[in-house]
Parts: C-alpha cells; structure tokens; sequence
C-alpha cells in the first residue's frame, strides 16, 4: 500500500523537524502513563481542578532556598527585645532603708525629701516630694498598701511641696515631723494624709532618679 501522503512529506523533512516531534511524542506519553498511574482520589475534582492538577504534576518545580545570612537575621529580629532605660540603684536596698528610718529620731524640720532619700544613701537633686513623684519611676498611683522600703508620696500642702516618707509595710510609715516638729515617727499613712491635710499619690521604688533594689520583693 502506498503511503499516505502526511508520512510521505514526513520522509523527506529536515533532521530538525523529525527530532522536534520525537521529544514531544516522548513527553506526551510520559505525561499520559503519569496520569495513568496516579493514585485515584476519593472525590472526582471538576474540570478546571483537573487541567491545574495536571499541569501541576508536569510544571517543573523551582525550590525556594532562604541564604543562610537572611535566615541569622530573621532569627535575631525574633529574640531581639526593646531595651529598657535602666537607672542608678540606690546604696541601700529596702531592708537597709527600713532599717535606717526605724533607726532615725530626729529631722530638719520641713526637710522630708532630704530625710528620706538619706535613709537609701541618695543624693540631692530635686527641690521638694511633689517634683520627686513627678519624676519618679514605677509609680503606684493611689495604690495604699505600699510595700517595705517604698517611698511614699503625698502631693499638697500649704505651699504645694508634697510630702515623701519610707513606707514599713501593712499601710505604716516611717516620716520626718510625725513624731513632732523635727521628730521621725512612725504613722499609719492614711491618718498622716487625714490629719495633714495632703493628697495621697502613690508609692515609688525610686527617689530622685535612683531606685531602690528590693522594693517589690520585700
């Protein structure tokens, strides 16, 4: 029988032609046992589910490869935490501050700040108890039940100077003049704000920028 015309021109293509359809002839029987072989699914996908999970099966597969400096990076931006200001700590901690204002008698007279802030061996820098509270850190506002070695403010009084004292814990303090003009004495802290006529702020572990160690777990 003669040949057909389409495989007579096919005899006499170019080397180049014949090639061409030998490599798709080779993939398209590749990709026609693939699918033959592919492990049936429960559910019947729809049509369009089918074209793509066919060209999925043939498309060729690139991988995504993180360079190990980026994935240093990544890993330090995952334990990377803000960092906190931190400020001077006191000389004494709280037990040696309750200690020492327990162990004082006597003050200068409408002196507080300077009273309480050397029971902690702190330096001077503020001018009154209301400016020490403003700058205080870890304030307590309102908060009365101050623990041990706490500074204590009061805000108010006749020329607006506030009051400071070192609270002992279970609402008492330890305060310059409350035993008397120029006399420490120990005073629950809401009769010294009722019989003083002050405003209560709050309690700090800090005074005059340095903290004092200990406070919280006292």
């Amino acid at each position: 029988m003669p040949l057909s015309r389409p495989v007579t021109r096919l005899a006499h293509a170019p080397t180049w032609v014949l090639s061409t359809l030998a490599v798709v002839a080779v993939t398209s029987t590749g990709v026609v046992a693939g699918v033959r072989h592919a492990d049936p699914t429960p559910d019947a996908p729809d049509a369009p589910e089918a074209a793509q999970a066919t060209q999925a099966a043939v498309a060729p597969v690139t991988a995504s490869v993180t360079p190990p400096a980026e994935r240093v990076v990544d890993a330090v931006r995952l334990v990377r935490k803000p960092v906190e200001p931190s400020i001077p700590v006191a000389t004494s901690d709280a037990a040696e501050t309750v200690a020492a204002a327990e162990a004082s008698s006597y003050n200068v007279p409408g002196q507080c700040l300077g009273w309480t802030r050397e029971q902690a061996d702190i330096p001077s820098r503020y001018d009154d108890a209301a400016t020490a509270w403003e700058h205080a850190s870890d304030r307590h506002p309102g908060d009365t039940s101050p623990p041990k070695g706490a500074a204590v403010y009061w805000l108010g009084g006749s020329s607006g100077h506030g009051h400071v004292a070192i609270s002992l814990g279970d609402g008492r303090v330890r305060s310059s003049d409350a035993g008397g003009y120029g006399v420490v004495g120990t005073i629950q802290l809401e009769r010294l704000t009722r019989e003083w006529g002050l405003q209560y702020a709050g309690w700090s572990d800090s005074i005059n920028g340095y903290r004092i160690p200990g406070v919280a777990n006292a």
